[in-house]
């Protein structure tokens, strides 16, 4: 056994009987089932450095296409995951109480609606991503891929909405789609379905398709 996989078996353990080491993403990482919808992905851990940071991510569902990742929490010092780990349990339970409790909920949710925290802070709203500016990227089209569609592409209209673009996973009709808002056009090939795209939208970064 490598070092590496000595040090992440340490951790879970001493995480408690909760936890888990598993493989996601070709990644071994711990894992953590919240048992109410929700689980947590606990990354960067399955190294030799006691200083690396992990990442932990607050995941709905639990198959490729009804799962959201609902918030990231970045750079967490080994001594602290456990702690961070309680406050996205309690964080999903206030999720729940307000009946946010289904991926197509959590997805509204995410792009830009609101929810009142309660617990003791009155009138407080939180986003589920924070930061003044929310910004997909390329590695988020995980996210976007579900119903037999795998997502090959994310482009954002003129407000910021994502519009993704994907291809159904079935080799004998391969297709494609467009989906932004609650709209969906399917095309042929993904040349067409670019070929719609170009005058609508634009890269992540804003340059032209």
């Amino acid at each position: 056994m490598s070092k590496r996989d000595t040090m992440i078996r340490a951790l879970c353990k001493s995480l408690g009987v909760d936890y888990r080491v598993t493989t996601i993403d070709l990644e071994r990482v711990i894992y953590r089932d919240f048992g109410n919808g929700f689980n947590v992905e606990i990354s960067g851990m399955h190294t030799s450095s006691m200083k690396k940071k992990a990442t932990i991510y607050l995941w709905y569902g639990d198959t490729m296409t009804e799962c959201i990742i609902v918030k990231t929490v970045r750079d967490i010092p080994r001594e602290l995951i456990g702690e961070n780990v309680e406050e996205l349990m309690k964080y999903s339970n206030l999720l729940i109480a307000q009946g946010y409790d289904s991926y197509d909920k959590l997805f509204r949710l995410k792009y830009g609606k609101t929810i009142n925290y309660a617990g003791g802070v009155k009138n407080m709203t939180h986003r589920i991503f924070y930061g003044t500016d929310f910004k997909l990227t390329d590695s988020d089209k995980k996210m976007f891929s579900r119903d037999g569609y795998e997502c090959k592409a994310l482009l954002q209209g003129k407000s910021g909405m994502p519009v993704a673009v994907s291809q159904k996973m079935d080799k004998d009709f391969p297709i494609w789609k467009v989906q932004y808002g609650f709209s969906c056009l399917v095309f042929p090939t993904y040349e067409d379905a670019m070929d719609f795209c170009r005058d609508r939208f634009t890269r992540l970064d804003g340059k032209a398709v």
